[in-house]
This record gives structure tokens, sequence and C-alpha cells, in this order.
């Protein structure tokens, strides 16, 4: 059996001061789940950090938090390498810059708590991700059996995102693939959300919950907005069998 419930996970590259609300948010989700009967670990995990992000990470404000240095260079290798030291059942991810709800973790592993009883393969989502700083929206994330969901919205957009909760199982039977801008693979999220569903894991969301994602000048998703075309090449999205995806678990209408 796992040594605790949910390994908490905060990744981190070159945040300092901005990191401060993340952990803060990070703790009180940490708090109420224990509150609520769940074990919980706490991990940082520095990718390749800077000097500054490193020595940020090392004040006494973060004693409770263990500290574990990579050089991935890369977000989804790194929350892959990182698996072989989470000791959760469950595994959630929060990067240096954004922020949980309070009931975030609670309430997605109550969903996930069930599920696993019931012997159900799935990954909770928040209900809805709150973008901030440089830009400003709100997404509704549907479950995979709600009567908006269709799998055609993958070739314009990614329903949900990594900040998610899933079983460890799910990380280790669906590695995220290599990130590849230059070549049109930069949202690593978007292809493992949809190689997960086509592997029979059903994506639910966890109804009142938030994660706020900041979204910086110099982010990710900048960089990469014109670089989605590889979402269409990969297999489970092929135009003769995109009609299947989720469908077992779809409800019909």
């Amino acid at each position: 059996m796992p040594n605790v419930d949910i390994s908490v996970i905060v990744t981190a590259h070159n945040e300092t001061v901005v990191a401060g609300p993340t952990v803060l948010s990070a703790e009180a989700a940490c708090r109420a789940a224990e509150a609520g009967g769940f074990s919980v670990e706490r991990l940082i995990v520095l990718d390749a950090a800077t000097d500054a992000c490193r020595e940020f990470f090392t004040q006494p404000a973060f004693d409770n938090w263990t500290k574990v240095s990579l050089d991935q260079r890369d977000l989804g290798l790194t929350r892959n390498a990182i698996m072989s030291t989470a000791k959760g059942q469950w595994i959630a991810f929060l990067d240096a810059d954004d922020l949980f709800s309070e009931n975030w973790l609670i309430e997605g592993t109550k969903r996930l708590a069930g599920a696993t009883a019931r012997g159900e393969r799935v990954i909770v989502h928040p209900e809805f991700n709150w973008i901030f700083d440089s830009e400003h929206s709100v997404f509704a994330k549907p479950d995979q059996d709600d009567p908006i969901f269709t799998p055609y919205f993958f070739y314009r957009s990614n329903y949900y995102d990594s900040l998610c909760l899933a079983p460890k199982e799910a990380h280790l039977e669906i590695p995220y693939v290599c990130r590849d801008i230059p070549n049109g693979l930069s949202f690593q999220d978007w292809q493992w959300n949809i190689e997960t569903m086509a592997a029979g894991w059903k994506h639910v969301t966890a109804r009142d919950t938030i994660i706020f994602k900041r979204r910086r000048d110099d982010s990710l998703v900048t960089e990469s907005r014109s670089r989605q075309s590889i979402i269409r090449a990969i297999e489970p999205m092929a135009i003769d069998r995109v009609q299947d995806l989720g469908k077992s678990e779809r409800k019909a209408t």
C-alpha cells in the first residue's frame, strides 16, 4: 500500500517571490485534506533551477516541504521523473506561479477515493481554471460524460490541463512525451489528456473547485500558441477514430 494518500508536487524553475502565494495556497489545501483524513506528502521539484529560485525555496518557511533537484529542462519529463520519488497513491501537480483553491485537494481526493473504491479509472480536474495576470478569463471543465462534452473540441483546444488529481498509476501508464515546439508539440498535457482518455481513464471534475493559473508574458502557453498541429496527428484524433474518444463513458443524449 502507498505510504501516503496524496503527493502534492510543486514544480519550479525560475520562480521566486511569485511562488510565495503559490505555496501558501498549497499549504491551505494540504491542511484541508489532512483535516479530512487524508495523508499528504509535500514535494517541491527544482528543475534546472536558477540560483535565485533555489535560494528562495531553501528559506525556513519551506522546511516542511521536501526539495528534489532535477535537470530535465522539460516540464513533462520533470513530471515523469518525479514519479520514482513520489510516495502518494494520488498525484496533484502545481506550477510554482499558480494557486489552488483551499477545497481543491479535499474535494478532488474525495471524488478520486470514491471512484477508486468502485474500481473506476478516474482523473479529476477542478471545475474552473481562473486565468490571471497578463490575461483574464475563466474556463469551465466539463465531466467527460457531460452532455456538452465532444471529442472534436480537442481539435481546437484542451478541455483540461496537467494541474489535475490523478492516480500515480495513470502517470506511470501514460508518461508525458518530450516537448518539441519546432515540430508542433508544446502542450504536453493536451496530448496526455487525450491519450489517457483513449486508454480508458475517465476525466471528471470536482464541483466548486478552482485552480488559478498565472499567465506570464513569457509563459509556455504564449510561446506555444501557434504550435498545435501535432494534436491532429496522434492516433486517437485520427478522423476515423475521434468520434469514439471517451464514448464508453459518455451518457446518451
